[in-house]
């Protein structure tokens, strides 16, 4: 089965997916003053900008604007930096990958570790940030694990889909691009859900995020169990990680000529 054999991989190239994931995060801030301080300063800053249109100028009308803000801007930032990263993680280990040395797997699993790690670095930031704009941390917190795991998951397994189709498709690494921020306007990470006409409830039907990001949301400012919405981006994960499993094995032999 494709998914034991992308597992076995993993299991036994462990120490080649540690040491890859240390050089994806040294390599993204090498030679830059702030260092690790980038990946907090971007989304401060993506923070303000938001909270200073949506909770000055537009006045969504949200108690705690900044607070709601945060509690779904820093994991969709997680999201959208694995899923645009991992869409051209094979093509940028070419060199390892045409010498035969490593499984195409190894490449969207170093980017997925990666940005996992970077959110796990940022989250008591977050959880004290989201504190001192006025919402203590409470017991919703305990959810926190289970919407990690299964974004985590969602984020492998979409890494692992896009990584291999791009290798043929050189044009999926633009169309990601282009598609994120409609994602990001789609999914209630700047509004509410329940802001949301009835009329356009269907946009977030459909979007496996939105229950997901609600979940954060819930979590963060003490609100309560994620909605049982948050089982579709499960499924959807473990979806995606079986069929990138089975396009990994599938192209395997292939992908090394192509690059």
């Amino acid at each position: 089965m494709a998914v034991g054999r992308l597992l076995r991989d993993y299991a036994s190239r462990w120490a080649l997916l540690r040491v890859l994931t240390r050089r994806e995060l040294v390599a993204r801030y090498r030679g830059t003053a702030l260092g690790f301080g980038w990946s907090l300063f971007q989304p401060a800053f993506t923070l303000v900008v938001y909270a200073l249109v949506f909770g000055v100028f537009v006045q969504v009308g949200v108690e705690r604007y900044p607070a709601f803000l945060c509690a779904g801007l820093v994991p969709w930032t997680w999201f959208a930096q694995s899923t645009a990263m991992g869409t051209t993680s094979i093509l940028g280990h070419a060199p390892f990958l045409k010498q035969g040395s490593m499984s195409p797997a190894i490449p969207p699993g170093v980017i997925a570790l990666a940005t996992a790690v970077n959110f796990f670095l940022t989250l008591p930031l977050v959880v004290g940030l989201i504190w001192l704009l006025g919402e203590p941390p409470g017991v919703s917190l305990a959810f926190l694990p289970v919407l990690i795991a299964i974004q985590g998951l969602l984020c492998w397994g979409l890494a692992l889909c896009l990584g291999v189709l791009c290798v043929r498709y050189r044009d999926l690494a633009q169309l990601v691009q282009t598609l994120l921020p409609l994602a990001f306007v789609l999914t209630p990470v700047l509004y509410p859900a329940e802001r949301v006409p009835a009329s356009f409830a269907w946009v977030l039907a459909i979007n496996p995020l939105a229950p997901l990001v609600e979940g954060y949301q819930r979590a963060f400012l003490g609100r309560g169990a994620p909605p049982l919405g948050v089982l579709i981006p499960l499924a959807l994960g473990v979806g995606c990680v079986v069929v990138g499993a089975w396009l990994s094995e599938r192209s395997r032999d292939r992908i090394a000529e192509e690059l």
